[in-house]
């Protein structure tokens, strides 16, 4: 349906819904072919095989963007030719997003070689679009219980808030487009209202725009 496949990244805090959302969208984007593309630590095997995001240096932060690349092209491998929508579970504005937040704590600037290194490379499958589902600190904690231990930085309130401000940031720009989720919905209304919004991207609105008005998002 559409001349290139539209690139919609999932973005949002851990225990969010990206995941559930995506498997989804996959389902119910009838009359369109998707592709879903896990998410960096499910294409690995496990969180455990990825490099450790916090960095001392920007050095040490490159290395590990060095190795999150590999995964990348091995995680968009799979995807089929002639496919009209690629469902990201995260994207590289992940990885963007947690260096700008190593950035904010530290004073260093993280985010600009991370740009620099990212856009160079053939790699990533760069987002038309960013879903980011948006989900207070207090149902990250709600929702957590036994899938990342006490002191891990991916619910950390001061972590989480950074990676929020840099989607907020992207989402002053041109490209890619951002749209926000409350990810507190129910899941029948969060995902017609993804559906809603991809239809609207490819063309293919069907009964799409009048969903997509009745969106609640969170605006700061």
């Amino acid at each position: 349906m559409t001349p290139r496949p539209l690139v919609v990244a999932l973005e949002g805090p851990c225990c969010a819904g990206k995941t559930t959302l995506g498997r989804l969208l996959a389902r119910e984007l009838r009359g369109l072919s998707v592709a879903l593309v896990p998410c960096y630590a499910d294409h690995a095997g496990g969180g455990r095989f990825l490099p450790r995001q916090e960095a001392a240096s920007v050095a040490e932060r490159e290395q590990a963007l060095h190795q999150l690349l590999a995964v990348e092209a091995g995680r968009l491998a799979r995807v089929p030719h002639g496919c009209d929508v690629i469902v990201e579970d995260r994207s590289v504005h992940t990885l963007l997003a947690h260096s700008y937040t190593f950035q904010l704590r530290t004073g260093t600037d993280f985010l600009g070689p991370a740009q620099r290194l990212l856009q160079a490379s053939p790699a990533p499958a760069w987002p038309d679009l960013v879903l980011y589902l948006d989900l207070p600190q207090d149902a990250v904690q709600h929702r957590n219980p036994g899938k990342f231990p006490p002191g891990s930085i991916y619910t950390d309130p001061g972590f989480n808030a950074a990676v929020r401000a840099y989607f907020r940031r992207l989402a002053g720009g041109k490209a890619p487009r951002v749209a926000w989720l409350d990810a507190t919905l129910d899941l029948p209304e969060l995902t017609r209202l993804a559906v809603a919004r991809i239809r609207h991207e490819t063309g293919q609105e069907l009964t799409g725009r009048a969903l997509w008005t009745r969106c609640r998002y969170r605006d700061g």
